[in-house]
């Protein structure tokens, strides 16, 4: 399934826009990509680019993991901690609060391209660890003053796990109902994460150095863990692990595991959701996952 093109910025959101932009060529903005929920345009102004963010139900605001209300104070927070996030964030809000757009500073450089050698990949791995270290250690109380809300993973996964239901054989189903039970009766470490790392939101410069982290709209309090489930999907095992032996947030034995599992709940995601277009893909990836646990616990 091929996804509509995006609209050009709408018109009714440039005097936003301008109000916030007053010198911006908002006139000529361009898109920049998209993603499930959200258009992204380029605006030139002569204090450099911004990015306008809009959700792609505008008029309607984002409303996933109750709306995108936190994700201006917490990046400004983050700005003013050195954190490299996008700055100067600021919230166009519908009639109900809630932003149908986001306005901020471009960050530099461009996103991360696979694969990564060498210096280039330890020098990324050193600095992300490092971001996250910083994320993971941000207050927590803070954050949910900002909206941050707790939208736990088993709990999403059960309801995926129903949804996914009639696509799935029985055993993939014990096996899912299995790997989630687990994780239930698993008392987490609880942090601020942003839950969507992966290349595309990965800025780093012409040496490689990480100059921006992107795209806080999926923020959550929640298992750190899940800050490391989509990497190895990008960068491969080895970046993981050696990602992992730089990180110096709070950890334990099991982070890997649950790291590789959140990596697994991700594909029952797609089944559910149909997130991509691609179902049948994903119902083959879980029936390959379910035989390789079959065959190591054989």
């Amino acid at each position: 399934m091929t996804p509509d093109p995006a609209p050009p910025l709408p018109s009714s959101l440039r005097s936003a826009v301008v109000g916030r932009l007053p010198n911006a060529d908002v006139g000529s903005a361009s898109r920049l990509g998209e993603g499930i929920s959200t258009w992204a345009y380029r605006v030139e102004d002569p204090s450099g680019p911004w990015v306008v963010r809009v959700s792609n139900g505008y008029p309607e605001p984002w409303r996933w993991h109750g709306g995108r209300g936190h994700e201006v104070p917490l990046l400004r927070a983050l700005a003013s901690r050195g954190l490299p996030v996008p700055k100067d964030a600021d919230a166009i809000p519908a009639d109900d609060g809630l932003p149908v757009a986001i306005v901020e500073r471009m960050v530099a450089g461009e996103p991360v391209t696979v694969p990564l050698r060498g210096t280039r990949r330890d020098r990324l791995a050193r600095q992300l660890a490092s971001f996250l270290t910083d994320l993971h250690a941000f207050p927590v109380l803070e954050a949910c003053s900002y909206g941050v809300v707790s939208a736990p993973v088993a709990v999403e996964a059960r309801r995926n796990l129903d949804l996914a239901r009639p696509y799935l054989t029985e055993s993939v189903l014990q096996w899912l109902d299995r790997e989630i039970g687990a994780l239930e009766r698993q008392d987490l470490h609880q942090a601020v994460v942003h839950r969507d790392i992966r290349a595309q939101h990965l800025y780093v410069n012409s040496v490689g150095d990480l100059v921006g982290v992107i795209d806080f709209g999926e923020a959550t309090v929640d298992d750190p863990a899940l800050d490391f489930a989509k990497i190895a999907n990008d960068f491969g095992d080895r970046f993981l692990r050696l990602l992992l032996t730089f990180y110096s947030g709070r950890s334990d034995d099991g982070l890997p595991a649950r790291a590789q599992l959140y990596r697994r709940l991700d594909t029952l995601w797609e089944v559910a959701e149909d997130a991509w277009g691609d179902r049948r893909s994903a119902v083959r990836r879980l029936r390959s996952l379910a035989a390789v646990a079959r065959r190591s616990t054989a």
